[in-house]
């Protein structure tokens, strides 16, 4: 129900840039000040504006799809548009009663002013875009103080895949091909593997034998994220309840081969457990709860290495308290888009990167995929490949 209570910000945002857009126009023009060209300009920005509605309300295809494709790429050049014009605005105000020394905007300034929020809408926007598909690889190490049955552990980590309207075939083939390339020992996949919709899932046969390739060669270890639920979604929040477990995306991974862990605890071939957690969100919103670490590692034997997958890097003291020696996460996406990956440490001890929790060590990854606006600035999409040395 996020959306609900963003909706009024939504509105407002929306309301000062077409105020700002009009303007900026009758500046350019005394013609396209007519109340035509305003008609005309107020009814094209409200298509786009409205489409995030419009998508979740039409469900009859190809029209959802086409509205869910065109509501991610506005939320992205909205929100950079946003940002560019209240930064431009405050300078404006700052430079009129500074140096400038004016009352009212000088008519020419403005009209500069203005061409430079498009350009940097429309730069910042399609690198955005181009980078979104790029995947890049993360290095890193970590001892675990305990034996297991090699000395060593090569881990691919992957999370935020969202495979749905931005995730093509084309980019998990990119994914797989990295993994490849790193020849690890297992995979783990941190959650938010689909994106709401099992129907947006893209070339669904040839999406599964693609994964098949990877679970073929290398063990592949799931757990569940906030959005591996069906449900309404408006610019990418939860809206009006709803939710769903959609038994497709489980027989999906099935037939991809993946092994699904939720609240479960497997002990792998080299002497590690695998802890799979269910996702805190996704089992409020189905109505199920799920074990605390305690509870989940119970049963583990301590003198062997565990690991454990949760999708939100949540709780972390009480996973080092439990017993947990790495714990796994994605979601947070490092922000995705600036300056996202500035303010995201607010609402996480470990927003992305290796922390310390105790006897623990926290990974979180960026993620493959994006989530909403199909856009990474600031940011990278990553496989994260992480080097464990057992030294008990």
């Amino acid at each position: 129900m996020i959306a609900v209570f963003l909706s009024p910000f939504y509105i407002a945002m929306n309301i000062y840039i077409v105020i700002r857009l009009l303007r900026w126009l009758g500046a350019c023009h005394t013609r396209l000040e007519h109340p035509a060209v305003w008609a005309a300009v107020i009814t094209v920005y409200a298509f786009f504006a409205l489409s995030p509605v419009t998508g979740m309300l039409i469900t009859a295809e190809p029209v959802h799809s086409w509205l869910k494709y065109i509501t991610n790429y506005w939320t992205g050049i909205l929100l950079i548009g946003a940002v560019a014009l209240i930064v431009g605005d405050g300078a404006r105000f700052v430079l009129n009663r500074t140096v400038w020394k004016e009352n009212h905007p000088d008519r020419k300034r403005f009209i500069a002013g203005g061409l430079c929020v498009i350009i940097v809408v429309l730069g910042a926007g399609g690198y955005g875009i181009i980078h979104g598909k790029d995947i890049s690889v993360v290095h890193e190490e970590v001892a675990v103080n305990k034996a297991a049955n090699t000395d060593e552990l090569r881990i691919a980590l992957v999370a935020d895949l969202h495979i749905g309207y931005n995730s093509s075939v084309d980019h998990i083939r990119k994914m797989v091909d990295i993994i490849e390339d790193e020849n690890p020992d297992m995979v783990v996949m941190a959650g938010d593997i689909f994106d709401n919709e099992y129907d947006a899932i893209p070339d669904k046969t040839e999406m599964v034998e693609t994964l098949k390739e990877m679970t073929d060669k290398y063990p592949t270890y799931a757990c569940w994220g906030n959005h591996d639920v069906e449900e309404m979604i408006l610019v990418g929040f939860t809206f009006g309840g709803g939710a769903k477990d959609d038994e497709k995306f489980r027989e999906f991974l099935d037939d991809a081969g993946v092994i699904l862990l939720e609240d479960e605890t497997v002990l792998t071939g080299e002497g590690v457990y695998i802890a799979g957690r269910k996702d805190p969100s996704k089992s409020e919103k189905e109505g199920y709860g799920r074990l605390s670490p305690s509870e989940l590692l119970k049963d583990a034997d301590m003198t062997k290495p565990v690991i454990v997958i949760d999708h939100q890097p949540g709780e972390l003291s009480e996973l080092s308290e439990a017993g947990a020696d790495i714990d796994l996460s994605g979601h947070t996406h490092d922000g995705q888009i600036f300056p996202g990956n500035l303010t995201i440490n607010i609402a996480w001890d470990n927003p992305y990167g290796v922390m310390k929790e105790g006897n623990m060590t926290s990974f979180v990854t960026s993620g493959v995929g994006v989530w909403g606006p199909p856009m990474r600035i600031g940011t990278d999409n990553e496989v994260m490949i992480i080097d464990v040395s057992f030294n008990g």
